[in-house]
């Protein structure tokens, strides 16, 4: 309904749509949250997503949609920090708000097969801003974990030690 600047929907601190009795929600980066400059990355939308999946999970399921009530604000949500649910504890290093809070990781870039660029001089969480062989192995650690299937999780290693070898296939078909 609402728009700012950026023509994205305005939301309120819960990623509320104004104007639908708190029933209509946004994120990504068709979203802009009142009050909040947020950058339009997928970083952004997934901790929406978790922040989301967590108030529908333990705070909106026992409401009745039946109703012509307002959804209420949530409870208090721990922010998702942890790119990956196994680092999970990181999400214990932030106090639970029933607002939205965007936790900044850093940033990470392949420069190539073997060297990479990792920019944690914003990050919240205390990363370090290194760059060569290390932040290769960051981004291929995060590029990993992000995979949906086991099978991708088994292939994507043996594709790189497969490059790693035998250089890079460039011929076309």
């Amino acid at each position: 309904r609402e728009q700012d600047g950026s023509r994205r929907l305005l939301t309120d601190s819960s990623l509320r749509v104004p104007g639908t009795r708190g029933r209509v929600f946004a994120i990504g980066d068709c979203a802009g949250v009142e009050g909040a400059q947020l950058p339009p990355t997928a970083s952004v939308a997934e901790q929406q997503a978790a922040y989301l999946t967590h108030c529908f999970n333990q705070h909106y399921c026992a409401f009745d949609p039946s109703t012509d009530a307002d959804l209420p604000p949530p409870g208090p949500v721990r922010p998702a920090a942890s790119p990956v649910s196994l680092a999970f504890f990181l999400d214990y290093l932030f106090t639970p708000t029933p607002a939205f809070r965007y936790v900044e990781r850093g940033s990470l870039a392949s420069l190539g097969s073997r060297a990479g660029v990792m920019d944690g001089s914003k990050s919240e969480l205390g990363l370090p801003s290194v760059t060569g062989w290390a932040a290769i192995v960051a981004w291929r650690g995060a590029y990993w974990t992000k995979q949906l299937s086991w099978s991708n999780m088994l292939l994507i290693p043996m594709f790189w030690f497969k490059s790693a070898v035998l250089g890079r296939d460039i011929s076309r078909f």
